[in-house]
């Protein structure tokens, strides 16, 4: 059984469970054989019924929402992916992404390695070389792997890997010491996956045998290669033209997008895109 999971545990007035339903709603739109998507959510959530029926699977991991402060919490959601996946192939997804075209073929490509990071791309199409984000995993020369969109089989492998990723995360002083010389390296999923890729031996073993499977646009503006754009800026739409067509398909400074589609920006998926779908998928 191959599908998709996210986590969406609700930050304030960012409602990822809507993000993670419009997920769920292009997926079903676009996907020819994979469509199913789980969506792990904090036990004092409510997921409107109106969402429900998309999700193919809604678990509940306690809130650890007090962990705030130091922004470990969304780490510590996607370290139980390992356990928490009711598939045999899982591809860990971002609740703030679509999906315009279908990629079911990538499974059967990705089906012949344990686990395969992603590879990030802007949305021109081209590789993404240098993300000012990564600079100290640059410096200690990680492969430039995501969990952005993560495959990843049942097995010894993925658990041993996950378990990995889970002390690493909660020893991350003595982890940045080892891999980086330091304290202090910010921290985050991908973060403690390379690390735990390395401490498992397995970085070589995560680098897609199929060049271009999987990728995904990164769609952060300090990501797109623009002059003038700060280092930390994630908001891309005052830099582009963008519009949906009558056909769902979104369009950015003329290119029609084709890859699954990290937006970022929190308040991308509006009433209008949202009942669009809807009126297509339910």
């Amino acid at each position: 059984m191959r599908g998709y999971i996210t986590h969406a545990v609700n930050s304030g007035s960012t409602d990822y469970v809507r993000m993670a339903y419009a997920l769920a709603l292009s997926l079903r739109r676009t996907q020819s054989e994979v469509s199913a998507l789980t969506v792990v959510v904090a036990d004092d959530q409510v997921v409107p019924s109106r969402y429900a029926h998309a999700f193919d699977h809604i678990i509940t991991v306690p809130n650890v929402r007090p962990d705030v402060v130091r922004k470990t919490w969304r780490v510590d959601n996607f370290v139980k992916f390992g356990r928490l996946s009711p598939y045999q192939e899982t591809v860990t997804l971002d609740a703030d992404m679509l999906f315009f075209d279908d990629v079911s073929h990538w499974w059967d490509a990705l089906s012949h390695q344990e686990i395969v990071g992603g590879a990030a791309y802007t949305y021109r199409g081209t590789l993404i070389e240098h993300n000012p984000l990564r600079l100290d995993l640059y410096a200690a020369n990680f492969p430039d792997l995501h969990n952005g969109f993560l495959y990843f089989k049942s097995g010894e492998c993925s658990k041993r890997l996950f378990e990995k990723m889970t002390s690493n995360m909660a020893a991350w002083e003595y982890t940045c010491r080892r891999h980086f010389g330091r304290p202090g390296v910010p921290f985050s999923s991908d973060s403690a996956f390379l690390t735990a890729l390395r401490d498992c031996g397995l970085e070589e073993a995560a680098i897609s045998k199929t060049p271009g499977i999987p990728r995904f646009i990164h769609m952060k503006a300090c990501l797109q290669g623009w002059d003038e754009v700060a280092a930390t800026e994630r908001d891309w739409r005052p830099y582009v033209d963008y519009h949906f067509d009558d056909n769902l398909f979104l369009y950015i400074d003329g290119r029609r997008i084709g890859d699954p589609f990290h937006y970022h920006v929190r308040d991308f998926i509006s009433d209008n895109l949202l009942k669009r779908y809807e009126a297509e998928v339910v």
